[in-house]
């Protein structure tokens, strides 16, 4: 039990007023108590290891077409095992936390063109996103795309590393280090002066660290 609560504070302990506290995520992973069967918190969260960046190969072909928001996508990048420990039942935790603000902020209504020629446009609340995709990474990323974001294809907003895992049923999830996610939100903010959007960037900010994005559908 103590191996476990070390290991969930770890994780979650540069959670905010916007996270949810370490008592409410213990008891959202199972209450946190061994029920004296065998079965304990510790094993149960460990059987259900997931959420952490595959290593199945995806090319820029495979994101080719009509993209819609589904629902938040959060994952760990380390394979770590205090990471690996929170899995599935973390990120459970974490993407039912920022669906309501994702949504509050617009990012619901979210869509992701990816064309022939690796170009993008990602629209969120009547703002084009546009850019191109490269499979060329910096060496030790464990990214397999960059996008280079600019906005309505004018504004350079720099390049974020991403993230993209295939999902249940043909879904993807596109996912952003956050703490890179929250620099651009940052400057799409500044730019077309939304206010909303820093709601978001508070709530992102209580777990950085990992990554988070979108998952979506066509």
């Amino acid at each position: 039990m103590k191996k476990f609560l070390l290991i969930t504070i770890s994780i979650f302990a540069i959670a905010s007023s916007q996270a949810q506290g370490i008592k409410d995520v213990l008891q959202s992973l199972g209450g946190g108590k061994d029920k004296g069967d065998g079965n304990s918190t510790v094993e149960n969260v460990l059987g259900a290891l997931g959420n952490v960046l595959s290593t199945d190969k995806i090319d820029v072909k495979s994101l080719v077409g009509n993209w819609h928001y589904s629902a938040p996508a959060v994952t760990f990048k380390s394979d770590n095992l205090l990471k690996k420990a929170g899995g599935a039942a973390a990120s459970k935790v974490i993407t039912d936390k920022l669906e309501p603000i994702y949504k509050k902020v617009g990012m619901d209504k979210m869509t992701l063109t990816v064309n022939d020629d690796n170009s993008f446009t990602m629209k969120v609340r009547g703002i084009s996103l546009k850019g191109t995709i490269s499979s060329e990474v910096p060496a030790g990323s464990k990214a397999n795309f960059v996008f280079n974001f600019k906005v309505a294809g004018k504004i350079n907003l720099g390049k974020l590393e991403t993230y993209v895992v295939k999902g249940i049923g043909g879904n993807i999830n596109v996912m952003f280090d956050i703490s890179k996610l929250i620099t651009l939100l940052e400057k799409v903010s500044s730019v077309a002066n939304i206010s909303t959007v820093k709601t978001l960037v508070s709530a992102l900010k209580s777990y950085d660290g990992l990554c988070a994005g979108f998952e979506l559908r066509k």
